[in-house]
Order: C-alpha cells, then sequence, then structure tokens
C-alpha cells in the first residue's frame, strides 16, 4: 500500500513549502476580509462583476488563473516541447475552463444544501462533500485521466490503452493525495467566506495546484 501512494506522498512533501505559503495567504485574504474594512469592501466589488458576467465568470476566471497563468510560466521557462505550445495551451485553458464551471455549481449545490453560515459544522460538511466525494468520484479521476490524453499527444487510442489497473491503483491515488494535501486546509478557508467570494479565492490556490500537477508528472511537458 505504501508502494501505491509512494509517487503522491513524494509529490504532496516536494510542495509542502509552497502549499502552506499559497494556504497563508488564502487565510491571510479570508481574515483581511472579516477585519479590514478596505479589503472587504476592494473583495466585494468581484460579485458585482460576477454578477454581471453569470457563468462566464468562472469559465474566463478559472480559464485564465489555471490555464493561461500556468502555460505562461511553462512556456517563459522552455517547459513545453517545440510544436506542442499551441495544443498545450487550448488544453491547459479548455480543461480548467470546464472545471471552473463544475466548481462553480458545486459551491453552489453546496450552499443550497448546507447554508452559508460560516460555522465550523457548515465548514466541515463542505470540506467533507468537496474532497471526499466531489474530489474522489469526479474531480482526480477527470484530471487524471485529462493529463494522461495530454500526455499522450491527445491520442484516444492511447490514452485508452493506459487505462488499467494501475490508472486505478497508483495514478488516481498519486493525483488524489497530491489534491489533498493542498486543498483540504484551502477549501476549508474558502467555505468561511461568503458564497459570492468562494469561487474567487479558489481561483488564487488553482494557480498552484495546476503547477503542482505538472510537478507529479514533468514529463508531460517537456519530454513528449
Amino acid at each position: 500500500m505504501h508502494t501505491i501512494f509512494k509517487p503522491g506522498l513524494a509529490a504532496a512533501k516536494r510542495n509542502i513549502g509552497p502549499g502552506l505559503l499559497l494556504q497563508g495567504f488564502a487565510l491571510t485574504i479570508a481574515l483581511l476580509y472579516y477585519f479590514h474594512d478596505p479589503t472587504q469592501n476592494i473583495l466585494l466589488k468581484i460579485p458585482k462583476i460576477q454578477q454581471r458576467m453569470g457563468l462566464f465568470f468562472p469559465i474566463v476566471a478559472t480559464a485564465f488563473f489555471g490555464g493561461v497563468i500556468p502555460y505562461l510560466f511553462l512556456a517563459t521557462r522552455k517547459g513545453i516541447a517545440p510544436g506542442r505550445h499551441v495544443a498545450i495551451f487550448l488544453f491547459m485553458i479548455g480543461f480548467w475552463a470546464l472545471m471552473g464551471l463544475y466548481v462553480e455549481l458545486l459551491y453552489k449545490f453546496q450552499s443550497l444544501l448546507f447554508g452559508d453560515e460560516p460555522s465550523a459544522a457548515t465548514i466541515i460538511k463542505k470540506v467533507v462533500a468537496d474532497q471526499f466525494v466531489f474530489s474522489v468520484i469526479f474531480s482526480a479521476p477527470a484530471t487524471t485521466l485529462a493529463m494522461l490524453w495530454k500526455d499522450h499527444h491527445f491520442s484516444f487510442q492511447a490514452t485508452r490503452n493506459e487505462i488499467t489497473r494501475t490508472f486505478f491503483t497508483e495514478k488516481i491515488p498519486t493525483v488524489l493525495l497530491a489534491l489533498w494535501a493542498v486543498w483540504i486546509p484551502t477549501v476549508a478557508i474558502v467555505y468561511s467566506l461568503p458564497l459570492a467570494l468562494q469561487f474567487p479565492l479558489f481561483n488564487i490556490v488553482l494557480c498552484f495546484w495546476s503547477f503542482l500537477l505538472t510537478a507529479l508528472n514533468p514529463s508531460s511537458t517537456s519530454t513528449k
């Protein structure tokens, strides 16, 4: 069992420093919202923009924070093989745009299901549903499959050939462990904020998570 989870544990350990830094930043934003009026006034302008854009807001915002920024980082560090720039760019913005829509719907559904009161009980319910239901059933498998598809030059046949027992016993658990290391503390902070501000804070952390996925499989961009 230890061998199965070893890659995920290694990736989580390798990124614990940046993860703690980003979680500290998220916590700082939450504390400033509750205890610093100027910051609260600035943050409360975001829901107005989101209201005007509707569902386009999570799509555009997540494509930017999860796709465009990490892509530019990889491109400037020559982390993308020649000839793959356009394909990788379109994949990253498309994948994260869809994930952003799913996360926005998740947050709204949980708001209806558990309410918006930032109490410990409500936050715990949302964290459990988010990380141990949504992530286990959908987020981690979908992310693992998408990255596998990208690594195989977007070949459906090659990707299908890789969906073996190892895919379920090693690859998904690897992503899931790294996901939990970053997101369990983070979503607890996210759910402490009002619903309208949860998604913007999620996008800030998403930049790091996108980088972490690359760290889990460094060969996916530079050597294929």
